[in-house]
């Protein structure tokens, strides 16, 4: 969940779904996945001559090995920076695998959506209830990504 507690408005209209993930996040996170996949698996398999599953296999055991590596990072914050980001990566990169490549833009929207939905039912319903993260833990138990096969 966003630590963004402010609504934005337009014409007295909510920007956002409501205060955690705006548009523009949505919208950044999207281009993230496309990188992920068009620059990080397809223009690389192009580059190297390989099949873009061959690329992906190998990306992946890039970064568990590094993830076993950024304990040597001394800064508390870049740390986490780099671990969260890296396994943002790895779980988007196996969604990936489970989907196929040619579905990632369905996968990736389907993802966004999820994001969506779980920003709207803990603004919109929970937030502020005894058991509002258990409960919207057990929420997106019912969401679906879309693309998965």
């Amino acid at each position: 969940m966003a630590n963004i507690i402010l609504r934005e408005t337009i014409g007295g209209k909510n920007k956002m779904p409501f205060c955690g993930f705006n548009e523009k996040m949505l919208e950044g996170l999207s281009a993230f996945y496309e990188g992920l996949v068009e620059h990080g698996l397809i223009d690389r398999a192009k580059k190297k001559g390989k099949s873009v599953d061959e690329i992906l296999q190998k990306e992946l055991s890039d970064m568990q090995r590094f993830l076993k590596e950024i304990y040597r990072i001394e800064d508390p914050q870049k740390r986490e920076t780099v671990e969260t980001i890296t396994n943002h990566a790895i779980s988007f990169y196996r969604y990936i695998e489970k989907v196929g490549v040619d579905n990632y833009k369905l996968f990736a929207q389907g993802l966004t959506d999820f994001y969506r939905k779980m920003d709207d039912k803990f603004y919109s319903e929970l937030e502020g209830q005894p058991e509002d993260m258990k409960d919207l833990a057990k929420y997106l138990n019912s969401i679906d990504i879309g693309g998965q096969e």
